[in-house]
This record gives C-alpha cells, sequence and structure tokens, in this order.
C-alpha cells in the first residue's frame, strides 16, 4: 500500500470518529422532541377534559357513530357536521323551552309535559314518563334511566345524564325526522320477523330431530325385545314366533315450557319417564287422571273440565272458547299449537285426534 493511500484512510477514519458524538447528540434531541410532543398532547387532553367536565358536555352517539355534545351549562345542543359557513351547527333550548339555531331562528320548542315540536309539528313528540317516546299516537321508541335510546326494541345510541326530553330532541328530531323514523322502524321489524321465522323454522327442525330420535329409539327398543324374546325361547327349546310378539302401541311427543312427555295410540298420557299420568278417551268420553279419577270429558268436539265447557275444536284444527265465535288458537303443522292473536307458541303434540293435542296443550289437563 503506498504512503497516499494510507494517508487517506487514515483521514477518513477520523473524520468517522468525530461524527459519531454528532450523530448520538441528533438522536437524543429526536427523542427528547417526542416526549415533548407526547408531554403537549396529555396535557392538551387534561385542559379539554377540564373544560368539558365544567361546561357539563355530554358526547352523544348514533349507531356508534359520535354525533356531538350538549353543554348542559348553557343548554346548547353542538353537532359534530358544519353548516354552510363552515362551523359546528349549534341549537340552544332557551329558558321558556325555545329552540333557537346559530342564526337566531326558532327550529323547534322543548315544553313542558314532555312535548317535542320541530319540522313545523306541533305536537311533533311527546316524552312519556316511562320513557315512551310517543308520536302520532304510537311509541316509536324509548329513553330508559341509564340514557339508553332504542327504536323498535333496537339500540340507536346512548345519552347519559342529559334530560329525557332533550334527548327525544336529539334523536328523534334532529339526528332523525318522521321519514327516516318510518323507514327504521319498518326495517327493524323486518328483521324482527326474520328473527321468528327463523326461530320457528329451527324449533319446528328441533322437535322433527326428536320425533325421529324417538322413533328410533322405539325401533330399537322394538328390536331388542324381539331379540330378547328369540333368546328366552331357544333357552326354553321353543321356537320363538310373531304371533307371541306384544303388539307396538305408537307414541306421539308432548313438549310444552319445556316439559316433555308422552301419548300413545290407546289416549294414554305419560310424563318424560313414561310413568301414566292420564287417559283420553277414543272417541266421547271421560278424561281422566293417572289415579283413574275423572277431570273432564270430550263430546263430538268440545271439551269440559268440571262440568263446564272450556273449548270446542273444529275438524280442521280451530280451537274456540265459550262465549266467542273467533278462533282464538290453531293446531298448525307438526302438532304445533299457536295463539291467533299474537302467534306465541303454547307447546306442540302432533296427535289425532285434535281434541287430544288440544286438551293436553291448550286445556293443560295433565299440567305440563
Amino acid at each position: 500500500m503506498t504512503m497516499k493511500k494510507t494517508g487517506i484512510i487514515v483521514m477518513m477514519a477520523a473524520m468517522l470518529l468525530c461524527c459519531l458524538p454528532a450523530q448520538a447528540q441528533l438522536g437524543g434531541l429526536i427523542n427528547k422532541g417526542k416526549k415533548a410532543v407526547q408531554k403537549a398532547k396529555e396535557v392538551k387532553e387534561k385542559v379539554d377534559e377540564g373544560i368539558k367536565k365544567a361546561n357539563g358536555d355530554i358526547d352523544f352517539y348514533y349507531m356508534n357513530s359520535y354525533q356531538g355534545f350538549y353543554r348542559s351549562k348553557n343548554r346548547k345542543i353542538v353537532l359534530d357536521n358544519l353548516n354552510k359557513d363552515g362551523k359546528k351547527v349549534i341549537y340552544t333550548i332557551e329558558k321558556n323551552g325555545d329552540v333557537k339555531s346559530d342564526d337566531g331562528r326558532k327550529v323547534g320548542e322543548v315544553l313542558a309535559g314532555g312535548v317535542v315540536n320541530c319540522h313545523a309539528a306541533a305536537p311533533y313528540l311527546t316524552m312519556a314518563a316511562n320513557g315512551d317516546v310517543i308520536m302520532d299516537g304510537e311509541a316509536v321508541g324509548h329513553i330508559d334511566e341509564a340514557g339508553n335510546v332504542t327504536l323498535e326494541g333496537s339500540s340507536i345510541g346512548k345519552a347519559p345524564g342529559i334530560d329525557k326530553q332533550v334527548v327525544a330532541y336529539i334523536y328523534f328530531g334532529i339526528l332523525l325526522d318522521k321519514p327516516s323514523i318510518a323507514t327504521a322502524r319498518a326495517k327493524a321489524q323486518e328483521e324482527k320477523l326474520r328473527a321468528e321465522q327463523k326461530r320457528k323454522q329451527a324449533e319446528e327442525a328441533r322437535l322433527k330431530a326428536a320425533q325421529e330420535a324417538q322413533a328410533k329409539a322405539n325401533a330399537a327398543g322394538t328390536k331388542q325385545t324381539k331379540t330378547t324374546q328369540t333368546k328366552t325361547a331357544q333357552a326354553n327349546g321353543k321356537k320363538s314366533t310373531n304371533n307371541t310378539k306384544p303388539k307396538k302401541v305408537q307414541k306421539w311427543t308432548i313438549e310444552k315450557n319445556g316439559s316433555r312427555g308422552f301419548v300413545d295410540a290407546n289416549g294414554v298420557v305419560y310424563d318424560s319417564s313414561h310413568k301414566k299420568i292420564g287417559q283420553l278417551p277414543n272417541g266421547s268420553g271421560d278424561i281422566k287422571d293417572g289415579w283413574g279419577s275423572t277431570i273432564g270429558s270430550i263430546s263430538s268436539g268440545d271439551i269440559y273440565k268440571n262440568g263446564t265447557k272450556v273449548a270446542t275444536v273444529s275438524s280442521g284444527g280451530s280451537i274456540s272458547v265459550p262465549g266467542s265465535n273467533a278462533t282464538v288458537a290453531e293446531v298448525r303443522g307438526a302438532g304445533r299449537i299457536d295463539m291467533t292473536a299474537d302467534s306465541k307458541t303454547l307447546g306442540y303434540c302432533d296427535v289425532r285426534p285434535y281434541e287430544w293435542a288440544v286438551a293436553i296443550i291448550f286445556c293443560d289437563f295433565f299440567h305440563f
């Protein structure tokens, strides 16, 4: 290596050693700057929190989206969206109940008795004492004591600490109006209907699966009985024949209020442990409990309890009660018995005649 090249290398090494302290100092300054920025941010957050607390500011959200805040100190509703001047939209609720926009126009009223007027409608809505939001004579929403706001039973927001009447004005008068409320309610009702239909389908599938499982269990029991009889006959030196096999009696499942039981083709009613708890008549006759005491009767579609008619069943499964010709309940597919007024399912028993299913489920003779 020449003297010239050696000198260049020594010079470059010296320059590198001189730069290292400077780089270390620069890194330290950058870290200090980051810490200072973070500290300033934390201080600002604490100051902002203090200002909000002093002014009584309470944030409100619609469907988990921030919409603004209510300043209880001066009864101002401050929305996060901007007006035509690029400023936040502000509404002020004055002492006399007038609601004015930031340009001084009167846009609504929050009056005594829960009355709220806006959108040029009076009354627009009423905040009921029980928390219901009444519009055009019916409850369209609800606000509970914790400030939870619901529409058709579904949560749309939460505004804790704000007067319910003001919450009603914010959610049902500012964030929503009558057309959007009607649209939201229709959507919620459709979703509830779909959910109910899905629940009923699942229940019917569950019942069908239970009935199939019971049928398999009954078939397995029959097979086991036949095998046992055959082995016994062989042990005694006899040949088993079908003539000596006991005839199987068909059974149907009973489901009500989470309880389970069975009824067989002879009208014998059993609980979940297959213990006899009652007897139904073949045709017209007496209904008896597990001890043989008469507790009712059936006569040509009419069902009596303690000598008093309690229900009438048509050939198609429609159920009526004394004093009314209207159908109050019906026996539907898979033996499901539903009330006609609200479609509430009372229970299941896919047995014929219909009088048996009605006596068991609708009249509840055997207390399932």
